[in-house]
């Protein structure tokens, strides 16, 4: 495993580095140049088209796969080799090469370079928690992609926004690296028009960008249709959806009517469901087949569905949000006559119970806290701004003209203070106190949750798996407790340490039972940060990110005291 590691970053460096170098000689000789427009143009697509070419080899060698013969996998998954079969021989393909990551997050992926030189990986966790149709239904999804070509579709739309990416960076360099000749005006003249480049162009690769997440979620939701039709079914996706999404997997050690308890104590908690007086339930616990009712999956759902934070994160995201997904494939049940699985309708009701009709108060004030200290400095910023252009008689401001150098700087000091208790506020309302004993059930069902919101949570259970299952250098986790999966972020922030854990530690916890104190947050899945986890033997690891975050306004405070210095010093 070491040398693997070793081996892959020694190739990445090598090859960043050769890039890097050709890039700034370049941009250093002909800045400002139409050679170096196409150079640099020239150069970013070799990059991508280098990675397009050894990401294959790259992902095989640092994921832990074991890959299988199409006559080994039809003998041990007969179900699962049908479905291959069925899919190559209809579009005539070559058979893809099939792998499994011994990991028990549930998961699937696909990669190569066309539809013939295709790599199918799962997971065990798929194997473990999704039953036979899910599966099916799982692979069926990820040879859509390969039938698709999505590899090299993908690729080329990538091409687009780069393209725009690398002229911005050419008049941004431009400018940076202008070399002064001739006439003053004329310098300053193309400097305008570099910079006016250098705005436009990246509007315009921003725009590609979002074009090109979008077009990438089209083409989740054709593989989800290509799913529905080779197994004329689309609930079987669906239900595995709610699996993998949601981490809603029925534990086989306890019985229905101990998960029955489980979530009628979880809803009830949460002021979305009360067996006494809430009518709109049909269910109180797990179908006869031991998955989860309706009632809690749409609990689970409304989330995606009436979240603000969904929204942002669904323009931002490479996949639609699972319950977009799941709606959508009920839409298609018709076709095949047959009925939804996954019934949605109460989602609303559910997020009215819990949230009230709207949801946006809570979104305005997690955006508040977000981005508070950076309002104070742009405050501070414009008021500068303005106090340079009264200073240089651009235009007549009477109020900025009655302030100095000096007090402008006493002002400053200020304002960093502000900044650094923004910091502190921002830290306080992200990291909140109060750790409760929680299920994932119960945080898997709380729609008022966010990224900045959190529930502050203590979890007990078991690591089954890492956070990218068969990643060497995955630094998250994956946990399991009786009512559910939830994904264990432990990422520090820091990338040498992300290293060291993910090689020393991570590994080692799988299979291990833990009790994780952390805040449970919402982002495109759910997930739990990590304050700490503690070992059944023992053994506890801290995560100190939320203790980072104070160095912020600890540097605040001290740029502060420096203009505070100045202003006593300086009589200006």
């Amino acid at each position: 495993m070491g040398l693997k590691i070793a081996s892959t970053l020694a190739i990445v460096t090598l090859i960043g580095i050769f890039f890097s170098f050709t890039f700034f000689i370049g941009i250093w000789f002909m800045s400002g140049t139409i050679w170096g427009l196409f150079l640099m143009i020239i150069i970013d697509l070799v990059i991508l088209l280098v990675q397009y070419a050894i990401s294959p080899y790259i992902i095989q060698w640092i994921y832990n796969i074991e890959w299988i013969s199409y006559e080994e996998y039809q003998t041990r998954f007969p179900y699962l080799a049908e479905i291959v079969n069925k899919v190559v021989s209809y579009n005539h393909i070559k058979m893809p090469k099939l792998g499994i990551i011994h990991d028990g997050n549930p998961n699937a992926f696909t990669f190569g370079h066309t539809k013939n030189s295709a790599r199918i990986v799962i997971t065990t966790g798929i194997l473990e928690y999704l039953n036979k149709k899910e599966q099916q239904g799982v692979l069926a999804h990820e040879l859509g992609h390969v039938v698709h070509s999505d590899f090299i579709l993908m690729t080329l739309i990538l091409a687009i926004p780069l393209v725009f990416l690398s002229v911005a960076r050419w008049a941004y360099y431009s400018v940076l690296f202008s070399r002064s000749s001739g006439d003053r005006d004329d310098a300053a003249q193309r400097t305008i028009i570099f910079i006016a480049i250098l705005v436009l162009s990246y509007i315009a690769y921003y725009i590609g960008y979002i074009t090109s997440l979008f077009i990438s979620r089209v083409r989740e939701y054709y593989a989800d249709q290509h799913a529905a039709e080779v197994l004329e079914n689309p609930n079987a996706l669906s239900t595995g959806l709610v699996k993998i999404a949601y981490g809603l997997v029925a534990d086989q050690g306890i019985t229905i009517k101990q998960r029955n308890r489980s979530k009628t104590r979880a809803l009830r908690g949460l002021g979305i469901f009360d067996p006494n007086t809430a009518r709109y339930f049909a269910s109180e616990g797990l179908s006869p087949t031991g998955s989860y009712s309706n009632e809690t999956i749409a609990a689970a759902a409304a989330w995606d569905l009436f979240n603000p934070w969904a929204r942002y994160y669904q323009i931002r995201s490479t996949h639609p949000l699972p319950a977009k997904r799941i709606k959508r494939l009920n839409q298609q049940c018709p076709k095949y006559g047959i009925e939804p699985e996954i019934d949605l309708s109460k989602a609303r009701e559910i997020k009215k119970a819990q949230a009230g009709k709207s949801m946006m108060g809570e979104f305005l004030t997690d955006v508040f806290f977000k981005l508070l200290p950076f309002i104070v400095f742009i405050m501070f910023l414009t008021f500068t701004v303005f106090w340079l252009i009264n200073s240089f008689a651009v235009l007549t401001l009477p109020f900025f003209g009655a302030i100095s150098l000096n007090q402008l700087l006493l002002l400053w000091g200020i304002g960093f203070y502000i900044i650094g208790f923004g910091f502190i506020a921002k830290t306080k309302f992200k990291y909140s106190g109060g750790f409760e004993p929680k299920t994932v059930l119960e945080l898997v069902t709380n729609v008022k949750v966010s990224p900045i919101r959190s529930i502050p949570a203590i979890i007990e259970g078991k690591i089954i798996g890492k956070g990218v299952p068969g990643y060497y250098l995955s630094d998250d986790l994956y946990f399991q407790d009786k009512t559910g999966l939830l994904y264990v972020d432990y990422r520090f922030g820091i990338s040498i340490v992300d290293f060291f854990w993910a090689i020393a530690r991570a590994g080692r916890l799988v299979g291990q039972r833990v009790k994780i104190k952390g805040w449970y947050r919402r982002g495109p899945n759910p997930y739990i940060q990590v304050d700490t986890i503690e070992t059944s033997s023992g053994r506890r690891f801290r995560n100190y990110t939320k203790h980072f975050t104070y160095i912020y306004p600890v540097i605040c405070f001290i740029i502060g005291i420096v203009f505070f210095y100045f202003w006593l010093t300086l009589k200006i």
